[in-house]
């Protein structure tokens, strides 16, 4: 406790002098003023890029700590521990999907009601949103914790990685209730004007995490439960320092309230379509799984891991532009102002394509050298070549889709943005992920992102279209 107000007080006394209510008051005014009064692109490109890099780097920096993991269990563990990790990933995405549901239903709600001046039932809101998160989380927690042997007698797990991942995720399943708040946490500071502060917590939790894993992986030789023992400690740690924030500021805090189950209602809708993209990604990432052992063993699912990684840290990126993108486009919408709102999605699409172009080529050229980075051998690294070259293509499409459903989801066209989540999680994956391999083999497994991003985007495109009409 002592340490999280140590670097509280560091990370917070220059925004604690300047952010008075009054101040605070006419910092929003300013915000709004300047989205309104924009008259060009680049206007548009700034107050995006304002928005959206702290969130960005945020979300990178959480993608890192899984790539440190992954560098360590790789080049220290083996590639069986690193595809026991891969198994378990599923589990990460509902959790994920628990924190991205309450935090940014609840943000959304705790949003307006800052706007209104209404200071005291925003940190209700805000303090519901946290017991309510973890509530979910311990839940399911335990409901994992007790299919573990089930699931990999399903997936026909070898003796090996059924070790591997009993030692990591009886770690983990205790560590994901922190992540959750720490998601929700962060999508609350956001709201309360303060994302740079949780870039800079973020930013320390990474640091730490390298360090953890140096000590227990390589140094103590402890294994997978060294790797997961670090994330404990800097998700507890993180969660600590974010709470000291808010308990430390003149704005949103942990408080009294009294449960409002209307509210919750709200707060489950407005997150619904981002909860449906995390769990249709845990569905999928189980049948990939299931995929992969059954028709290369587990060195394809090493291969997988190594190529999730890239994917997943792009999509940290997606994510980081659409918490950008949503509040502006949510001010805009509400003054009216529906061609400035569509000319920051555009504006969004076309950043997000540009960075597409970026990993695709990297990513194309030198998927091999990737792999090693991770300790992989011939085999996976061959796999992990030929997997980046046919499923490179997935990085120019994948933006598109995201953003178009942040955009719904800000705009309040629920119906659409559940659509397309839907759609590139599930609908579309699944089918292909138990169809594709049947087909053209490891090769249908590549093939299976690119081709089910370009057809969401297909029916994206349509929902845009048919929204400007609308107008």
């Amino acid at each position: 406790i002592l340490l999280s107000d140590y670097f509280v007080r560091i990370l917070t006394i220059k925004f604690n002098r300047a952010m008075n209510s009054a101040r605070f008051e006419k910092y929003l005014i300013s915000i709004v003023s300047t989205i309104c009064s924009m008259n060009e692109k680049q206007s548009g490109l700034r107050i995006i890029l304002s928005y959206s890099i702290p969130g960005i780097i945020s979300m990178l920096l959480s993608a890192a700590l899984t790539l440190t993991d992954g560098y360590f269990t790789g080049n220290h563990v083996g590639e069986d521990a690193l595809a026991a990790i891969n198994l378990g990933l599923p589990i990460l995405y509902v959790f994920l999907g628990v924190g991205l549901c309450t935090g940014v239903g609840g943000s959304v709600i705790t949003g307006h009601l800052i706007g209104k001046g209404d200071g005291r039932r925003a940190s209700e809101v805000f303090t519901q949103s946290m017991i309510t998160s973890l509530g979910m989380s311990i839940i399911a927690s335990l409901l994992f914790y007790n299919f573990f042997d089930p699931v990999l007698s399903f997936l026909r797990a070898e003796r090996t990685l059924q070790s591997y991942f009993s030692d990591y995720y009886g770690i983990m399943i205790l560590t994901y209730p922190l992540l959750v708040l720490n998601t929700v946490s962060g999508m609350f500071l956001r709201t309360d004007g303060r994302p740079r502060l949780y870039m800079m917590i973020s930013l320390s939790g990474c640091v730490l995490n390298f360090l953890l894993d140096y000590l227990f992986v390589y140094r103590l030789q402890l294994g997978v439960r060294g790797s997961a023992f670090a994330t404990l400690l800097v998700d507890a740690i993180s969660l600590a320092l974010c709470i000291s924030c808010f308990q430390r500021s003149s704005g949103l805090k942990l408080t009294r309230f009294s449960f409002d189950f209307a509210m919750l209602r709200t707060m489950l809708l407005n997150g619904l379509s981002e909860f449906i993209g995390e769990a249709s990604s845990a569905i999928s990432m189980f049948a990939f799984n299931f995929v992969l052992i059954k028709y290369s063993g587990p060195e394809g699912v090493a291969a997988f891991t190594i190529l999730g990684y890239s994917v997943y840290a792009f999509s940290m990126i997606t994510i980081g532009f659409g918490q950008g993108l949503c509040p502006v486009v949510s001010v805009l919408c509400g003054e009216g102002e529906m061609e400035k709102a569509r000319r920051m999605r555009n504006i969004t699409m076309w950043v997000l394509f540009f960075i597409g172009v970026i990993f695709a080529a990297l990513f194309f050229f030198s998927g091999e050298k990737f792999a090693r980075l991770f300790g992989a051998g011939e085999t996976v690294s061959s796999f992990v070549g030929r997997g980046f070259r046919i499923a490179s293509a997935a990085f120019l499409i994948m933006g598109f889709d995201v953003t178009a459903s942040m955009y719904f989801t800000a705009i309040g066209d629920a119906r659409s943005s559940v659509i397309v989540s839907s759609l590139r999680g599930l609908i579309l994956l699944i089918p292909f992920t138990l169809l594709f391999p049947v087909l053209w083999g490891l090769d249908g497994i590549w093939l299976v992102t690119p081709i089910t991003e370009g057809l969401t985007a297909s029916v994206a495109y349509y929902l845009i279209r048919r929204d400007r009409i609308k107008q």
